[in-house]
């Protein structure tokens, strides 16, 4: 083990590791996170009285910073004089050392601080990256936080196994999601491409207000209210972003959606190339992460399935089992384990307990840049509104998946013409529709019960009003400020 305590060594960070770790090529400070502030404070409490929680794992897809984040937090806890030893640790190294996470904790006590670690008299800090890769994982991260109380970890890994954790883990570590860029999040940061110096920062309190008024108005009349009362807040933002991209908002809307909400790519300015790499993204996953979860999942299956879904709407297990010729339960698995992979965002009909245990779902991407991805093969980049509408159901859906854990989320159902999404919150639904100069009404009228509806118009750059059926018309841009 003389070669796994040399890497720990070399690993026990510095100062001017971190800064490499956190800065670009042109040695220019990464932007940060709106999650990160919460990292801070939970390394800020543990360091400062020892507060729970003191483990840590950061899930999402391949791609929206998880690694970074990590860094990030780690260079704080430097920075801060909270501890000055910082440990990393890369899976991928250990098992080319053939050694695994409780090697490196014999590591430790042996060699390293000499003690075990429930005798270790200062809290230090312990990054573990693609934790999941190491064999025996959840028992070694278990071991990890019943001797090591004075170790502050934060662990990186696949969304899809990080969920299949069992029931002792889960209730030892916090399990925090990092979805793809908030477009608030891509305006910084790609204010910071062109100029360090003058970054465009979210405007402080504007989400929250934001959510509160789209979401828990009591009534009509309260939404329009704080929504006229938000209006010049939201312009004013949107009037500096476009300044910084040097477009107009429709198209620097579309360079996110389609390309820009995934941290990896920020830098790419050839789109083509990361239409290229995020097809190689859903290879890994499909390859690596998936067969981890459940080895007997045909990948040939699974390819074929997430072209026909970036081209469907409601699924159908029935017609989807018909055309793959393969069972309905092995479709629903496959999507199921999509879903956890965080590839897909699958969304619950509108109703009962019935409908909810029903066969029938709604899929987005969990990303619209992947379904922009699979179109790439199929049409190139020229995407007819259709098409694009449903890259912006996409994003409209991971907002919602983010921003409503204390709210149901559901698909309108039942009828021909439904709703986009049915959000349950308060007393009465919010029903909203999302589209391309959206103007039709009726998936919302024909509702005999909803508190308000709303109308996400992309195409749109004030807010319209019917307060004859109660719904708003919102610029889409408005929505993505949250």
């Amino acid at each position: 083990m003389n070669s796994l305590s040399e890497y720990i060594k070399r690993n026990t960070i510095t100062q001017k590791r971190l800064e490499s770790e956190i800065r670009d090529e042109r040695n220019a400070k990464l932007p940060t996170r709106n999650i990160f502030v919460l990292l801070r404070k939970y390394a800020k409490d543990f360091f400062s009285s020892g507060s729970q929680p003191r483990m840590l794992a950061l899930s999402g897809l391949r791609g929206v910073g998880k690694t970074t984040l990590m860094w990030q937090t780690a260079e704080y806890v430097y920075s801060s004089n909270l501890t000055k030893t910082i440990i990393f640790i890369n899976v991928d190294d250990l098992n080319r050392l053939e050694a695994g996470l409780f090697d490196v904790i014999n590591i430790l006590e042996n060699q390293i601080f000499n003690c075990s670690l429930n005798e270790m008299d200062d809290r230090i800090m312990l990054l573990i990256d693609e934790v999941h890769e190491s064999s025996q994982w959840q028992k070694d991260l278990k071991i990890l936080y019943e001797r090591g109380k004075k170790i502050f970890v934060i662990a990186t890994g696949s969304s899809a196994l990080l969920l299949h954790t069992s029931s002792d883990l889960a209730s030892r570590w916090s399990l925090l999601k990092v979805f793809p860029f908030s477009f608030p999040e891509y305006i910084l940061s790609k204010s910071w491409l062109i100029n360090q110096k003058e970054l465009l920062f979210p405007i402080d309190g504007l989400s929250d207000r934001l959510k509160d008024i789209l979401f828990y108005s009591l009534n009509y009349d309260d939404f329009k209210t704080g929504i006229k009362n938000i209006e010049k807040k939201c312009n004013d933002y949107l009037i500096k972003s476009t300044a910084i991209s040097k477009t107009n908002q429709n198209q620097f809307i579309d360079e996110y959606v389609s390309y820009y909400n995934i941290a990896r790519f920020l830098p790419i300015i050839n789109t083509a190339l990361i239409n290229d790499r995020i097809l190689a993204l859903f290879d890994r996953i499909l390859l690596k992460d998936i067969p981890d979860i459940n080895p007997s999942l045909l990948k040939s299956v699974i390819n074929r399935l997430l072209f026909r879904l970036a081209l469907s709407d409601e699924i159908n297990y029935q017609s989807l089992s018909s055309d793959f010729s393969v069972k309905e339960n092995d479709i629903e698995q496959i999507i199921s384990t999509l879903n956890d992979a965080e590839i897909l965002n699958v969304f619950l009909p509108h109703g009962g307990v019935k409908s909810k245990t029903g066969k029938s779902k709604k899929v987005f991407f969990m990303s619209p840049s992947l379904r922009h991805a699979l179109y790439s093969r199929i049409y190139g980049d020229k995407l007819n509104n259709d098409l694009k509408a449903k890259l912006y159901e996409d994003i409209v859906a991971m907002y919602l998946k983010r921003n409503l854990s204390d709210g149901v989320v559901s698909f309108g159902f039942g009828q021909k013409k439904n709703p986009d999404f049915v959000v349950e919150t308060m007393d009465s639904n919010i029903l909203i529709e999302v589209g391309i100069n959206k103007s039709d009404k009726n998936q919302i009228k024909k509702y005999k019960k909803y508190r308000y509806g709303i109308i996400l118009n992309s195409k749109i750059t004030e807010p319209d009003f019917d307060d004859t059926n109660k719904i708003l018309f919102i610029p889409l841009s408005w929505f993505l400020l949250l």
